[in-house]
C-alpha cells in the first residue's frame, strides 16, 4: 500500500523545486558579472570559469544567456558589461540628488513648452535617460528611463561633446554613424555646431537621431561647475522647428540653471 502523505512530504510543496532552481539561475548569473570590474572589464569564457569554478557547459550557457538579454556583450573570444547594465550604472551614478532636485524643475518646464522633458547623464560613449516627464498631447516623443541613446545624434549628445573632451573623442571613436539624412557626420560640420552650443548655452537637433524627431538641451552642472548632466526637450519636429525652439530655449536655460543650483 502506497503512503500518499510521505510521498507528498517527500516531494515538498508545488513550485518550490522549481524557485529552489530558479534562484539557483540567479545566484551563478550574479556570480559571473560580479568577475567583471574595473580593473577587468574584458574576459573570455575561460577567464570566468577560472573566477567562479562552475561547469564549462554551465558558464557558456550563461553567457549566451546574459549576451541575448544585453546584460553582457560579446566581441570575439571577449566579454564585457553590456548596454542594460551600463544603463543601470547610469541611472546609479546619477544619484538621489540630481533626480531629487530635478523632478519638480523637469515636470515644470514639461507645462511650460507642452512638451516632453528628461534628463540624461553620460555613460562612456553613450547617453543614457534617467529621469523623464512626458507631455500631455496627443503626438509627443515617448521615450523611457534607461534608455541608452549615442552621443553624436541628438541635442543632449551635443552638450556631452560640448562641454566633456572624453566624451567628443568617444564620439569620433565611434565614426559618427548617420541616423537620419541630418545626422551630423562631418567632423568640420560637427565642430561649428558644438562652439555654436558652447557660445549660446544650449543645443539644437533637427531630426538627427530619428526622422520626425527633434530636440534640444542645456547643461546641467554641479558646485564645481563640472557637468553632470543633460536637460533636454523631445517633441514632433513639426512643433519643434528652429523658430520654436529659439522661443524655448530661455525656459529651458533657465530650468537647466534651477537644477544645478539645488546641486551647489
Amino acid at each position: 500500500m502506497h503512503d500518499d502523505n510521505r510521498n507528498d512530504s517527500e516531494q515538498g510543496p508545488p513550485g518550490v523545486t522549481r524557485d529552489s532552481d530558479a534562484v539557483q539561475v540567479l545566484h551563478r548569473q550574479a556570480l559571473i558579472l560580479d568577475c567583471f570590474s574595473r580593473g577587468q572589464p574584458r574576459l573570455r569564457a575561460s577567464d570566468v570559469r577560472a573566477a567562479t569554478g562552475l561547469p564549462t557547459t554551465t558558464v557558456a550557457r550563461i553567457l549566451r544567456t546574459l549576451v541575448q538579454e544585453n546584460l553582457l556583450q560579446r566581441t570575439g573570444d571577449y566579454y564585457s558589461i553590456g548596454l542594460r547594465v551600463m544603463a543601470w550604472s547610469a541611472a546609479a551614478t546619477a544619484g538621489s540628488d540630481l533626480i531629487d532636485a530635478a523632478r519638480p524643475i523637469v515636470s515644470d518646464l514639461r507645462d511650460r513648452t507642452g512638451e516632453s522633458c528628461i534628463v540624461y547623464v553620460r555613460q562612456g560613449g553613450a547617453r543614457v535617460a534617467v529621469l523623464m516627464s512626458h507631455s500631455e498631447q496627443s503626438i509627443i516623443y515617448q521615450g523611457k528611463v534607461g534608455q541608452i541613446q549615442p552621443l553624436n545624434a541628438g541635442a543632449a549628445g551635443k552638450i556631452f561633446m560640448a562641454h566633456e573632451p572624453e566624451a567628443l573623442a568617444l564620439a569620433l571613436d565611434a565614426g559618427l554613424p548617420a541616423f537620419t539624412p541630418n545626422t551630423i557626420t562631418s567632423v568640420d560640420r560637427l565642430t561649428d555646431d558644438l562652439a555654436l552650443t558652447r557660445q549660446r548655452g544650449w543645443a539644437y537637433s533637427p531630426e538627427e537621431r530619428e526622422r520626425g524627431l527633434s530636440s534640444m538641451a542645456a547643461p546641467l552642472t554641479d558646485a564645481r561647475d563640472a557637468l553632470v548632466g543633460a536637460l533636454a526637450i523631445g517633441a514632433p519636429a513639426f512643433r519643434l522647428s528652429p523658430e520654436s525652439a529659439a522661443q524655448h530655449a530661455p525656459a529651458l536655460v533657465e530650468c537647466a540653471k534651477a537644477i544645478s543650483q539645488q546641486l551647489l
